[in-house]
C-alpha cells in the first residue's frame, strides 16, 4: 500500500453502525440520464453501476456518464477483438511478406490488432475513474480513512493551547547553581 499507513487509532466518519454495514435509508441516489438511457449499451452499464437506489450525487453523474463511456468503449474493442469462431485476434493480417515458406506457403504480414491499444486505454481510464467514485475496494479504503481523524478533537487542541497559556503564567524561580554545589 503506497502512502501513510492509518493510525490504529482513527476513527471513520460517516459510519452508522460498529462495522460501518448500515444502509443509509434517506439516500435515493442519481437517475439514468435520458441520452445514456436511450443507448442500449450504456443504459445496461449505467444500470449495473447504479441501481435504483445508489448513493451517487448530482456532482457524480459527470463521471459517471465518463464511466459509462469507457465500458461501452471496452465492450466494443473486446468484441473487434474476437472472431467469428470464438477466438481471440491479437494479430490483423495486413498482407503477405515477400518471401514462402520451404514447403511453399505464404508468410503472413501481421501488425498488432488496434483494437487491444484502445482496450489498454479504456480498462486504466474505468480503473481511474472507478477509483475517483469510489467503487474498488482499494479505493473505498482509502475513502474512509481520508475521512478519518484521530482520537484528537477541537477541544484537545485547545486544552493544549490552554497548558502552553498556563505554562508562561508560572512564576519564575531563581536557580542559584553555586547553592547546588
Amino acid at each position: 500500500m503506497k502512502g501513510a499507513k492509518p493510525k490504529h487509532d482513527a476513527i471513520r466518519r460517516g459510519i452508522t453502525d460498529a462495522y460501518g454495514l448500515a444502509a443509509k435509508t434517506d439516500a435515493a441516489g442519481v437517475l439514468m440520464p435520458e441520452d445514456i438511457a436511450l443507448d442500449p449499451v450504456q443504459s445496461e452499464i449505467w444500470a449495473w453501476l447504479c441501481p435504483p437506489v445508489n448513493s451517487f450525487s448530482e456532482q457524480d453523474i459527470p463521471t459517471l456518464r465518463l464511466l459509462t463511456y469507457w465500458h461501452a468503449v471496452a465492450e466494443q474493442a473486446q468484441q473487434a477483438i474476437h472472431s467469428e469462431d470464438g477466438r481471440i485476434n491479437i494479430f490483423d493480417k495486413i498482407g503477405v511478406k515477400p518471401y514462402k515458406t520451404p514447403d511453399g506457403r505464404e508468410v503472413p504480414l501481421v501488425r498488432k490488432n488496434p483494437a487491444l491499444t484502445i482496450l489498454k486505454e479504456a480498462s486504466s481510464e474505468i480503473r481511474a475513474l472507478s477509483d475517483m467514485l469510489g467503487l474498488s475496494p482499494l479505493a473505498r479504503s482509502r475513502i474512509g480513512l481520508m475521512d478519518a481523524t484521530t482520537v484528537k478533537t477541537a477541544a484537545d487542541t485547545a486544552s493544549m493551547f490552554r497548558s502552553i497559556d498556563a505554562a508562561y503564567e508560572l512564576p519564575a524561580e531563581v536557580v542559584d547553581v553555586s547553592d547546588a554545589d
